[in-house]
């Protein structure tokens, strides 16, 4: 049984839009706020469209989901600048890889711009909980606070760089081999059909980390030497970035391990109800699943199952 998922990690607004005025959390004036996606829609859009179900929050699997995570903190000016950015990467990024499985991309700085509106949404509505944590480790915070602060002001255009902070893309293509995780929980399916976006630490790493459906995008705010990031990183300004020959030795494989708990506890937490409804729209699709994506995910799964087993043996 599977179904589409994002991680709600903060409370979220629902319902329908209301007329919201306050201070601005990126040009800080009081004007009226946007209802603002911390991922792009057009991320959640294509996860709705091609979900063979409905889409699903982890930690509340038997509520269908109508959208993706938003809040009130832009003004009408500073969501205009996110969205050049965010049509920019749908339209070179996105839509090629996902649709005709692109895998070699020219960039400018618009790439880094928007990784850096990305990952600055997250760590702004993060910082107001940590800020408040008692708990939270100090210097983390503190580096936090920093970047905030240079990402605030590269994304207003008070400055041309992001000082040390780096930025990196891991395209999620189809799965050969990984090591260190449990096969069972379909690391294709949950890397492929999940959207989140939160910041962590762990040890002396910090870092947003955002999945767009298998684009996963990480912003360093502080990094160990023990981080192994190939062919990943965004330099600011003109590059090119390449879907293969990438490779990862960093704690945030953590980060994807929790994501494909937080699947699997999510399929086993649903209602016999939920179980049923899922079951009988698959029923319904009959062959016509093969014609989504997630047919050839769980496919791929199952491949690394049967080739880790063999490997054991």
């Amino acid at each position: 049984m599977r179904v589409a998922l994002f991680e709600k990690r903060r409370d979220a607004e629902v319902g329908k839009k209301k007329t919201i005025y306050g201070q601005c959390a990126l040009c800080r004036q009081n004007k009226e706020l946007q209802l603002s996606h911390i991922v792009p829609h057009f991320v959640g859009r294509r996860m709705i469209k091609t979900a063979p179900g409905d889409i699903r929050v982890t930690n509340e699997p038997n509520i269908v989901a109508q959208d993706i995570e938003k809040h009130y903190m832009l003004c009408h000016d500073c969501e205009e600048l996110f969205s050049a950015k965010e049509r920019w990467f749908a339209s070179n990024i996105f839509n090629p890889w996902q649709d005709h499985k692109q895998r070699e991309f020219s960039y400018d700085e618009s790439l880094t711009y928007f990784i850096v509106s990305l990952s600055w949404r997250s760590l702004y509505l993060d910082l107001e909980e940590y800020s408040c944590d008692s708990t939270f480790d100090k210097e983390i915070l503190l580096t936090m606070l920093r970047a905030e602060s240079i990402m605030r002001d590269y994304l207003l255009g008070k400055r041309q760089d992001v000082s040390d902070i780096q930025n990196h893309i891991f395209f999620f293509d189809r799965i050969e081999s990984a090591s260190n995780y449990d096969f069972e929980k379909n690391p294709s399916v949950a890397m492929h059909r999940s959207i989140t976006s939160y910041s962590a630490y762990n040890g002396d790493t910090s870092f947003t980390i955002s999945n767009l459906l298998g684009i996963m995008i990480v912003t360093f705010y502080s990094m160990t030497e023990q981080e192994e990031w190939t062919n990943t990183q965004i330099l600011n300004g003109s590059g090119t970035i390449a879907a293969k020959n990438q490779g990862i030795k960093s704690v945030v494989g953590q980060e994807i391990q929790h994501w494909m708990n937080e699947a699997e506890n999510a399929k086993n937490n649903l209602s016999e109800k939920q179980k049923n409804k899922i079951i009988e729209k698959m029923k319904n699709l009959g062959d016509g699943i093969k014609d989504y994506a997630i047919f050839q995910d769980f496919f791929d799964d199952e491949n690394l199952k049967r080739n880790n087993g063999k490997n054991r043996e």
